[in-house]
């Protein structure tokens, strides 16, 4: 019942399955759809005839005015459609479910007592004997009498079998607890019994006097199964049987019922009368009857509705754009995955923007000539979602804004041009902060945009030069008011979601905190490590298009579970290895250690998800090769198990995180490199990143071979810088030469 319940909404569900939106998400914007329209109508004209209170012209009043029909339409007599409904109600069958279990609970009583019977009877028990020891068990099942009856049958055995099959056949009919519910199935003529046959559900309509019940289980079986030439002592057997062991498997439904009587409701057409263009429905002075007042009902109801096409229009209208805007930002459409705080965030920016715009659209005194988005904060919803979440989400939020205000503002163009351009400026002019200090010149830049747009706009629309300054006025107060707005509302959206933004990571990539100080003077190996990856991974990153400053800053923090037990880490020690003392299998568990180490860190020093997510995933489900051959050697097991020996982490599942897990593959592998040239690195590049994408560890990632190319290419170039070789100059070869 629940998968039909919700059938007509599995294609939305889809879609935003498809869209790697979780269910969460389809609930929030379907709320969010509810608000944005309730905002759009509030800000829309009703239409309303001012026809009197319902005091006026209640039942048994005299009526004040004349009430007269100004327009045709069907008027809706509730009451006899009521009646209508609650009789057709009545004629609903009652809805019965047939519980298998119940059935075989019962036929394994007649089982036991029937193989106590016939213990009894084998063993040569008188009938009083037989009598005694089925009370123990079965006391009042059968009379003595009717024991009496069994054992008269020609052949018990025979008789038992025949009696399963009848109770057998009772309980697939359904034997139906009809006590409570009688009357109904009465009224109604018939019941529903629902069953599950062959894992598929099954509805049958039974006539009421074809129903099988507790009370006519054995006559009904009788009736249908009994062959014609059975004894009576044989049939009043089989009804003992019957009557002693059947029991109810089929009860009433009152959910599926009272849905049956709700279709049977809903299906009644309306009980309507045509009231038509200057008819009287009461004069003035004249009583009113109830007849009167339900017209004058309907009458005041239908002038009171609302203007139907501007709502469905407006409906879809909204509809729409939220498609367009779900299908913008979907993988699809910005390629990026987008997180449980992004979809809340941009919601609730978008209802905030559309229910201000409500507001401005419903109270403020603007003139007639100037664009209601002028008041509204486009620009730096387009800032905020620029630097929150990125560039082309906080384009695609500016459009689809801007999109919902145009019911609003009765399909101003220029108005939705100016919101929408003002949101493209707003996420242009954050492009290059990497401070907050530049947010300031962002206002600026955005209040010389909005100046622009609008000294355009009123070039365009042929204004008075009057107006077209006023606008630019309005636009310069506009950008500078949402340079604020963003100023002082990104601190606090940070705060909530933790966001990686640029201002945020450039605070972590600070190499004088005291994680990066501790960890040069406990493990200078990891630390030297770890610069050195983070410019492979930021080249890189750099080179296919990926984040590069969040690539840096997460290489930075990749290994900071190793800094509390640096000596177990090959790049920390100077002579002594630890690990020689020790059982492979105990230096694999400290070596997997440091990513858990690790993840811990990072929540300790509440670094964004983003960052966490790929220290969890920087070395995905790789084997630690050198720990398992050691193992296998020392125990000489070649089946020796690998998950033993592999990270039990995740594969990187982004772009940044994939390339910070070759780039520190590549660096520690790089160590071991003797006398390096061009092609040397080139071939050990190559095999190290193919090594990773054989292994499957990058296919989660969402990197092309052409990203792996242009990644190959960088690393050989940074690599390249590392292992440069000096330039012999003829003096030193000469006195080498000397003195060799």
């Amino acid at each position: 019942m629940k998968n039909s319940r919700f059938a007509f909404f599995s294609p939305a569900v889809d879609l935003f399955q498809r869209l790697r939106l979780e269910r969460w998400t389809v609930i929030a914007v379907a709320v969010a759809f509810v608000i944005g329209l309730a905002a759009i109508l509030f800000a829309t004209e009703f239409r309303s005839l001012g026809l009197p209170s319902a005091d006026t012209w209640a039942p048994g009043r005299i009526a004040e005015r004349d009430y007269v029909v100004e327009r045709d339409f069907l008027y809706v007599d509730e009451r006899a459609t009521e009646a209508r409904r609650d009789a057709q109600a009545r004629l609903a069958p009652p809805v019965f479910a047939l519980t298998p279990l119940a059935g075989s609970a019962a036929r394994d009583e007649l089982d036991r007592f029937t193989q106590a019977l016939l213990r009894q009877v084998r063993q040569g028990a008188s009938e009083g004997q037989i009598f005694a020891a089925l009370q123990g068990e079965w006391n009042d099942r059968i009379t003595r009498t009717e024991l009496r009856t069994i054992l008269s049958t020609r052949s018990l055995p025979q008789t038992i079998q025949h009696a399963r099959e009848l109770l057998d056949a009772a309980f697939s009919w359904g034997i139906v607890d009809m006590i409570a519910h009688a009357d109904e199935a009465s009224a109604a003529g018939a019941i529903e019994l629902r069953r599950t046959q062959d894992g598929r559900p099954q509805s049958e309509k039974i006539p009421a006097k074809d129903v099988v019940t507790r009370d006519n289980v054995a006559p009904q079986t009788e009736t249908r199964l009994v062959p014609a030439g059975t004894t009576d002592v044989e049939r009043r057997a089989l009804r003992i049987f019957v009557d002693a062991f059947a029991a109810e498997n089929a009860f009433y439904d009152a959910d599926a019922s009272q849905q049956r009587r709700d279709r049977a409701r809903a299906g009644v057409e309306p009980v309507t009368e045509k009231l038509s263009r200057g008819q009287v429905v009461v004069h003035r002075g004249d009583l009113v009857s109830e007849g009167a007042a339900s017209r004058i009902r309907a009458l005041t109801d239908y002038a009171r509705t609302v203007d139907v096409n501007g709502a469905v229009g407006e409906s879809l209208f909204l509809l729409m754009v939220f498609v367009l805007a779900i299908f913008l930002l979907s993988m699809k459409g910005i390629a990026v995955t987008l997180h449980r705080g992004h979809v809340l965030l941009l919601l609730a920016l978008g209802l905030a923007h559309v229910l201000l715009a409500s507001l401005v659209v419903r109270f403020a005194s603007l003139p007639e000539w100037m664009p209601a988005s002028i008041a509204l904060p486009t620009g730096a919803t387009g800032m905020l979602v620029a630097i929150l979440v990125s560039t082309p989400v906080g384009v695609f939020f500016s459009l689809g804004a801007s999109l919902a205000l145009l019911p609003l503002t009765g399909m101003n163009v220029q108005g939705f041009l100016f919101a929408f351009l003002s949101g493209i400026a707003g996420t242009a002019v954050v492009l290059g902060a990497e401070k907050r200090i530049d947010l300031v010149r962002a206002g600026i830049l955005l209040s010389l945009a909005d100046a622009l747009i609008f000294l355009v706009l009123g070039l365009l629309g042929n204004y008075e030069p009057q107006r077209v300054f006023s606008l630019a006025v309005g636009g310069v107060a506009n950008g500078f008011f949402c340079g604020i707005l963003a100023l002082g509302f990104l601190p606090v959206f940070e705060l909530t979601l933790n966001a990686p933004t640029r201002f945020k990571l450039m605070e972590l990539s600070d190499l004088n905190s005291p994680i990066f100080k501790r960890m040069l003077s406990q493990a200078p190996g990891t630390y030297t490590h770890s610069i050195s990856v983070a410019n492979l991974a930021e080249t890189a990153c750099e080179a296919i298009g990926a984040n590069a400053l969040l690539a840096r800053v997460s290489a930075y923090y990749h290994d900071i579970g190793k800094v509390d037990q640096a000596d177990y880490f090959v790049e920390n020690q100077k002579t002594h290895n630890r690990h020689d003392e020790m059982r492979p299998s105990l230096s694999v568990a400290v070596i997997k250690s440091h990513v858990r180490i690790g993840i811990e860190k990072a929540h300790e020093l509440n670094l964004p998800q983003a960052i966490i997510d790929i220290i969890a995933q920087h070395h995905g489900r790789g084997l630690i090769t050198y720990f398992y051959h050691r193992a296998v050697k020392e125990s000489r097991n070649p089946r020796l198990s690998r998950d033993d020996y592999t990270y039990p982490g995740i594969r990187p599942k982004s772009r940044e995180a994939a390339v910070l897990m070759l780039a520190d593959t590549v660096e520690a592998a790089s160590r071991a490199l003797k006398k390096p040239t061009e092609s040397r690195l080139e071939r050990f590049v190559q095999d190290m990143i193919m090594e990773k994408f054989n292994s499957g560890d990058l296919g989660d990632s969402s990197l092309t071979l052409r990203d792996l190319e242009l990644i190959r290419k960088s690393f050989v170039h940074i690599l390249e810088g590392y292992f440069h070789t000096r330039i012999e100059y003829p003096k030193l070869a000469r006195a080498s030469a000397a003195r060799g």
